[in-house]
């Protein structure tokens, strides 16, 4: 009889551990499914977003290409006509000196002026400078017009957007429910059997030590 008691409390105490067992599996299996559809639908959002930024991208990169192209085609046909105008003036203004020079030149000799006088020698040289001073003119405009088409080419190229797209990486979330159905079940085995054991030790003493010495003076009546 005693060990049956005794056993009758194990099982109560392992039944219970095994209730207790069965409710944090059910919660952590819960936590855990709870988890991975969280994870699903992140993975799928950080998917859907990766493939926005993919896009965004490309239309980034053919956009910078787009305006680079026409940066490239301005700057050469500007580059082209600025350096045909400049050679265009200079030829003109060589033409020019040399019919004032060759002018100048008849208009002494048909008025009997010598080209060796100090008036003559004076208007020749008022005539060379005047032509140097246009020269010089001439290429200070063209190398404005370079500074210029290059200011322009950078202004044109500033309207790339270069700023890098990067993708983002996903993180899987991890549930902090624990699985420790295992030990519960285990450390409630051990605690009902050791507890049934003293239960059953406990009523065997008592039962077996009724009516001898050692009962009577442990008080068991």
């Amino acid at each position: 009889m005693p060990f049956i008691i005794g056993g009758l409390m194990a099982a109560t105490s392992i039944m219970g551990s095994m209730g207790g067992a069965s409710q944090n599996k059910a919660q952590a299996t819960a936590a855990k499914m709870q988890q991975e559809q969280q994870n699903f639908n992140g993975r799928w959002q950080n998917e859907a977003q990766n493939r926005n930024l993919l896009r965004q991208w490309e239309a980034q990169y053919h956009m910078n290409n787009r305006i680079e192209e026409a940066a490239n085609k301005t700057k050469s046909s500007q580059k082209f006509y600025a350096a045909e105008t400049y050679k265009n003036q200079s030829s003109t203004l060589s033409k020019q000196t040399r019919q004032t020079t060759e002018t100048f030149l008849g208009t002494v000799a048909s008025r009997g002026i010598s080209t060796d006088s100090a008036s003559a020698r004076a208007m020749l040289r008022q005539a060379t400078e005047q032509s140097q001073i246009n020269s010089q003119m001439l290429r200070t405009n063209y190398s404005n017009q370079q500074r210029d088409i290059e200011t322009q080419y950078q202004n044109i190229l500033s309207q790339r957007n270069l700023n890098n797209v990067e993708q983002q990486a996903f993180v899987e979330g991890r549930t902090t429910v624990v699985d420790s159905s295992s030990q519960m079940m285990m450390t409630g085995i051990a605690t009902g059997l050791m507890s049934g054991a003293a239960a059953g030790i406990g009523a065997y003493g008592k039962t077996g030590l009724k009516g001898t010495v050692s009962g009577n003076m442990l008080g068991v009546t």
